[in-house]
């Protein structure tokens, strides 16, 4: 079991929304908005969350800073627009500062609840490098990565992304009850079946 204090979170937030047509952190779900309820979900767990900003990010920042505030860092990819998520990151890790072990959750996967992120805390053990929580045998989020990875993971090349860099590291999974691990929001029916309570646990 890893110490609280000792996780942090990356959420990376900087992405165009272009299939969703609408931008994805600030729509609603429940009484939140999608990044709310994301970096609400995170920080149940992690001591802190770097959110990697791009698209109007200063509209995150401002809907974000008052009600994490102190408990959030910001940074910026200026490439958002022609980079992955691995790129965002790769970012965040750069600023992340002192922890044992962080979490990755992207911003639009608001249905991750905080269950998971303390199943996995609970679970992950010195020898763990990558803890990844499965469901009806698929993988989903939120990893929980140990920080000695941190340098691999900036030098890595970005081949096919976090998959890419999983394939080169030992890797163990973890099952959950919960296809919320599963259920990101890339589309108009994704938002639809999130806010109709298609991706709530089971």
């Amino acid at each position: 079991m890893v110490d609280k204090s000792r996780l942090a979170a990356v959420i990376p937030a900087a992405g165009l929304s272009s299939r969703m047509g609408a931008f994805k952190p600030l729509l609603p779900v429940g009484d939140k908005t999608m990044i709310e309820a994301s970096v609400c979900s995170a920080l149940s767990c992690a001591d802190r969350a770097v959110v990697v900003l791009g698209w109007r990010g200063e509209e995150i920042r401002e809907k974000l800073s008052e009600r994490f505030a102190g408990r959030l860092i910001f940074t910026e990819n200026p490439d958002y627009a022609s980079t992955d998520m691995f790129r965002s990151v790769r970012i965040a890790l750069e600023a992340i500062g002192s922890c044992d072990a962080f979490f990755i959750a992207p911003a639009d996967m608001p249905m991750i609840s905080p269950a998971v992120y303390r199943l996995l805390a609970a679970s992950f053990t010195e020898d763990d490098g990558i803890l990844i929580p499965v469901t009806d045998d698929k993988r989903g989020h939120p990893p929980l990565i140990s920080s000695r990875l941190i340098p691999d993971i900036l030098a890595y090349d970005g081949t096919e992304g976090l998959r890419g860099f999983y394939r080169t590291r030992k890797v163990r999974q973890f099952a959950v009850d919960d296809t919320g691990i599963l259920k990101d929001a890339d589309t108009p029916e994704d938002y639809r079946n999130l806010i109709s309570n298609k991706a709530t646990k089971r």
